[in-house]
């Protein structure tokens, strides 16, 4: 391939050969070091083809072997340039095409994120965003090897990282710790906590519920494994008392609280929605239209617009690339619309159920980002005149907790020190 190339940009010919000895031609090229190629016969005419260098040095071979040759095809960049040497026009627009990929190389148009589980891909470029090393980004603002480490430090999940550059693609390739660490509380720290120290913080309960398992790292416990609270209560104080050698309590050290707190509660769940709703109808009529994208715009060919009153919008985009691992901001889009009709409906029994039970979860699926673990759920779904309503209650075990300023000296409970308790 690549010798082919160099032929073609140095220019080569192809010639018939005739004559009274042909086979001497062929003996003095070769004496003289001429390469010829894909040699033919054709009755007794010879067609090969020859480099512009060889050519230029046939006449005295030509003379000596009485054998005559004629050019029948030129093929190369130089004859290509000299075919069409008065279409400036056409030269100056390859020349800012060449310009246009030269710029585009320099940015990155493609990321691939690969060994990922529990960090999901909207959550890796995001970070990449926020570092300035997303879509977009010049090639040479990218530090791979600091951006393995940034990765590791935030993301607790990743254990090895992998981040390298190949043209225009970003490649980010992971590896997750397989064990599943103890899952963080949604407690949002005070913007106070950040410069001040002189105050204690206690950790208070959200919601009604009991205590399945406590591990404090900081402050004093306030209960204990299987205690009932509610909502409000201090769970851990931020005031650590402090004893003498008698044992005597003699004072109390202010600290920010810190632990491990599973509450088990129960969440009162509500839903309602109309008996009667709008439902899609497909005609099963389609129509396609193709274009490309550009950034975040898309040009449609043909311009004319969709004959449907109302239809879907599908989009099947394959970004444009010249090689394995250069990709260019261009995307190639067929888009499908689908045509349908709106048509008012009311629930069957079955049909209502089952839109109880997409709401339902729906929402379990909101508690599990929230790190909330689902223990029992107990719904109930009740026909009303125009609507459905389900209701009921869902036992949840969750690790979260509000931080508040510790207001008040902590009880004496005989622990001393920073002392925690945690079920097995």
């Amino acid at each position: 391939m690549l010798l082919r190339l160099i032929k073609y940009f140095r220019g080569y010919v192809e010639v018939a050969l005739w004559g009274y000895a042909p086979e001497r031609f062929f003996n003095l090229c070769s004496n003289h070091d001429i390469l010829i190629w894909d040699l033919r016969q054709d009755g007794d005419v010879y067609y090969f083809y020859i480099s512009v260098e060889g050519f230029r040095c046939l006449k005295p071979l030509l003379k000596k072997s009485g054998t005559h040759i004629k050019i029948s095809r030129k093929n190369g960049i130089p004859f290509f340039f000299f075919r069409y040497r008065k279409r400036k026009i056409l030269f100056a627009s390859v020349f800012v095409c060449m310009l246009i990929l030269f710029t585009l190389s320099r940015f990155v148009w493609k990321i691939n994120i690969n060994g990922n589980d529990s960090v999901t891909d909207d959550s890796m470029l995001q970070f990449l965003e926020e570092k300035n090393s997303s879509y977009g980004t010049p090639v040479s603002e990218i530090d791979c090897t600091k951006l393995e480490e940034e990765i590791r430090s935030c993301f607790d999940s990743i254990i090895w990282t992998s981040v390298k550059r190949e043209g225009t693609t970003l490649t980010v390739d992971v590896q997750e710790n397989l064990i599943v660490a103890s899952q963080p509380s949604n407690a949002q720290l005070p913007e106070e906590l950040k410069n001040q120290d002189e105050k204690g913080y206690d950790l208070l309960a959200l919601h009604d519920g009991t205590i399945e398992s406590i591990y404090v790292r900081k402050g004093t416990p306030m209960v204990r494994q299987g205690d009932i609270v509610k909502k409000g209560d201090v769970l851990v104080s931020g005031a650590l008392p402090i004893y003498d050698d008698s044992g005597t309590l003699t004072a109390y050290q202010r600290c920010t609280a810190d632990a491990d707190i599973q509450l088990k509660t129960d969440y009162a769940y509500k839903d309602s929605f109309a008996a009667r709703h709008t439902q899609r109808v497909y005609s099963g009529r389609t129509q396609q239209r193709y274009g490309f994208g550009f950034g975040d715009s898309y040009f449609q060919l043909p311009w004319n617009k969709v004959d449907y009153e109302n239809y879907t919008v599908m989009d099947t985009r394959t970004q444009v690339r010249l090689c394995d691992s250069f990709y260019l901001p261009v995307w190639l889009v067929r888009r499908t619309y689908e045509e349908y009709k709106e048509e008012q409906v009311i629930y069957t029994k079955q049909e209502a159920r089952q839109q109880a039970q997409e709401n339902l979860t729906e929402f379990l699926e909101k508690l599990a980002q929230k790190d909330v673990a689902v223990l029992e759920k107990h719904v109930m779904i009740k026909a009303e005149k125009n609507k459905y309503t389900v209701s009921g209650k869902i036992t949840v075990l969750e690790n979260t907790f509000q931080y508040a300023v510790n207001t008040e000296t902590a009880a004496d409970t005989g622990d001393e020190g920073n002392v925690g308790n945690e079920s097995e």
